[in-house]
């Protein structure tokens, strides 16, 4: 059925460049058997310029018509090499990501990009002076640094040495913009009330495959309430004696929690309740009707809390 356009528009120029060259050709008769002039030239000269107009003309109706339409056609006239830079643009990307996942497949990777490059998290009081602040942060960069490069640059994991201190010039003036950011943003956020301390984790700035020198920053996150316990948190329709499939409440409860502002690396082993889980697919499976499957949190979840955990329950839907 795609095909059917491109035939259309072929017949009709066939037609419109054949209509053209018939009145080219009953004008240039005309002319020679009329002997007519153009522009005082001989009247063999003047058939030779209408026949190479209607030439002309037939390749301007055709260009015309394909123009007006034919989306692609615009774009091979018009913005060719805009579409090749694109095109090669999109090789090169997919080509780096076919590499990094053939890396992936095979193994390397050794820190997925946003994930915890030590099992360590801070706290800074926004409204502590700024000095202070800078000197906590830069003793927890110092000490985030010896335990990746303790555990990082042994096997399985084999990464370069991370080799800066915060000392550093340069290290120095990222904790001080980090700083800015975060009493910024805490003080944004928290109006005209007490801004909450803020949660400080080092995460990896990219994937990190076997030989990559370990980089990392460091992510913030207000250290407020995020869930109560209890608080449906995503949920999903199931019909009563039908298999139920977990993985995309979990899902959406963990962006659901991701978009308040839970750390994703805390989200990536969520827990469940299993008696619960087992409960809930047992009592569907007995049912008949639609449901509502509810995830909650099981606690008050906080950034702080290192970990997510769900509850499972199920309501009916009444039509």
């Amino acid at each position: 059925m795609s095909l059917l356009p491109g035939i259309g528009l072929v017949i009709l120029i066939m037609i419109l460049a054949g209509f053209v060259a018939y009145v080219g050709d009953r004008v240039g008769h005309q002319v020679g058997r009329r002997r007519l002039t153009l522009f005082g030239l001989r009247p063999k000269y003047t058939s030779t310029i209408v026949a190479v107009g209607t030439g002309m003309v037939i390749a301007l109706a055709v260009t015309l018509i394909a123009l007006l339409l034919s989306n692609e056609v615009r774009t091979a006239f018009f913005r060719l090499d805009q579409l090749n830079a694109r095109i090669n643009a999109l090789q090169t990307q997919a080509l780096e990501q076919s590499s990094e996942l053939d890396k992936t497949r095979n193994g390397t990777l050794a820190v997925p990009n946003r994930q915890l490059i030590a099992n360590i998290a801070g706290t800074l009081d926004p409204t502590a002076p700024e000095d202070a602040q800078i000197r906590r942060l830069s003793a927890f960069f110092d000490e985030t640094v010896r335990l990746a490069n303790e555990q990082l640059t042994k096997p399985p994991y084999l990464l370069k040495t991370y080799t800066s201190k915060s000392s550093d010039s340069d290290i120095q003036d990222l904790l001080k913009k980090d700083v800015e950011t975060i009493d910024g943003d805490a003080i944004a956020r928290a109006g005209s009330g007490h801004p909450p301390v803020v949660l400080i984790l080092p995460v990896a700035a990219q994937n990190l495959f076997r030989g990559d020198r370990i980089t990392f920053y460091l992510s913030s996150y207000a250290d407020r309430k995020l869930a109560s316990a209890g608080e449906v948190l995503a949920s999903v329709s199931a019909e009563g004696g039908s298999p139920l499939n977990l993985t995309p409440l979990i899902t959406n409860a963990s962006i659901a929690l991701a978009r308040r502002g839970m750390p994703p690396p805390f989200l990536q082993s969520a827990g469940y309740n299993a008696p619960q889980v087992q409960s809930v697919i047992a009592q569907l499976q007995r049912s008949r009707g639609k449901f509502r499957v509810l995830a909650k949190a099981s606690f008050d979840l906080y950034p702080h809390s290192g970990g997510v955990v769900y509850d499972f329950s199920m309501q009916p839907v009444h039509t």
